[in-house]
């Protein structure tokens, strides 16, 4: 019997070749679908701000391996392919650490992507697009369903996928000359496509007819909406850094702060007073911010979805030297703090 693929577990990136296993390295959970020659026929996973199993479960799952059987009858195989990219040990950045003797017992997946970002940077070839790998979707305007990855859910009004005439309930068949069945799919093809902008044909399903159409991408279009990029653990490499951070409250804190359940409010936990970012904590704290304030507005903003959603804010929309005001309450009182972000320059 022809066996189209195997399973094969991953759990310690180490010595696994980067230029064939490229995937979104700050999932939690991803599966390539792959034929022996070495080509990714289907991408499997993704996820956004509301949740680490956003886009994931056992019917999309299901529906990704019976494409992946559907994708292997129509390829045409290639010649054998042979290693052709770097091991995480191998990157500069990674293999510094290993010479120095700070090896770790597992290369979690994470520390691929921080590894390449910190390559880039020593190397003077870091731009902030770097930062931006993987768009999610809802970038061209596309709301994807869980269980049926390539199904349309919600158009975003005003997007380019409303603009290409995209409707609920449209399923994608083919984006940019590729094949999709799954969320991880598109964004397979939306990683390859520059944020200069460009155009990318697709071949949808709407009901029993199939349409041509196409996604015309604006010049920036790779740059997230912050609560889009949220969840995205690259954001705590970005600047200008605020220098501080803690846990939002419950709605039981706020309800005894008499704020109400729906208003954005969280604990200074920390002031970044440590490590590389030392001085943003301690410029914060010259403000006069201190552990235990809570706090209700930055800036005039008080509808943050988290608190990661206010970090992902500060780094994309501000800049260093911004005004940065906060609102605390402490110890009953509400008080004003004029911060303003720590301007570029050496550490002192």
């Amino acid at each position: 019997m022809l066996r189209a693929y195997e399973r094969v577990r991953v759990e310690d990136m180490a010595g696994v070749d980067l230029g064939l296993f490229d995937f979104d390295f700050a999932l939690t959970f991803c599966a390539l679908i792959l034929h022996p020659d070495g080509t990714v026929l289907h991408t499997y996973g993704g996820r956004d701000a509301s949740g680490a199993e956003s886009h994931l479960s056992p019917e999309s799952f299901a529906r990704a391996l019976e494409a992946g059987l559907e994708s292997f009858r129509r390829h045409r195989p290639g010649p054998a392919r042979v290693p052709r990219g770097p091991t995480v040990e191998a990157l500069p950045a990674m293999a510094r650490r290993i010479q120095a003797g700070q090896r770790p017992k597992c290369f979690h997946c994470h520390m691929v992507e921080d590894a390449l970002l910190e390559e880039r940077r020593a190397a003077g070839r870091w731009r902030l697009e770097d930062a931006f790998r993987w768009p999610d979707p809802v970038q061209v305007g596309l709301r994807l369903d869980r269980d049926d990855g390539v199904r349309v859910r919600a158009v975003v009004a005003g997007s380019a996928a409303a603009r290409a005439g995209l409707a609920a309930g449209d399923r994608i068949l083919d984006l940019g000359g590729r094949r999709v069945a799954t969320f991880g799919d598109v964004q397979r093809v939306l990683e390859g496509t520059a944020g200069a902008g460009g155009r990318l044909a697709l071949r949808l399903a709407r009901g029993d007819a199939e349409r041509e159409a196409a996604l015309e991408l604006p010049p920036g279009w790779r740059t997230p909406d912050p609560a889009t990029f949220a969840w995205r653990p690259t954001k705590w490499r970005l600047e200008p850094e605020p220098g501080f951070g803690g846990p939002a409250l419950t709605p039981q804190e706020k309800a005894a702060l008499g704020l109400p359940a729906g208003r954005f409010a969280f604990r200074v936990g920390y002031l970044v007073t440590w490590g590389e970012k030392a001085r943003a904590g301690r410029h914060a704290a010259d403000a006069g911010l201190r552990k235990g304030d809570v706090v209700v507005e930055v800036a005039g903003r008080h509808d943050f979805e988290s608190v990661e959603h206010f970090q992902a804010w500060v780094r994309l929309t501000r800049r260093p030297g911004d005004p940065l005001p906060l609102v605390v309450l402490r110890e009953g009182a509400r008080v004003e703090i004029p911060l303003t972000l720590l301007p570029a320059g050496p550490a002192r």
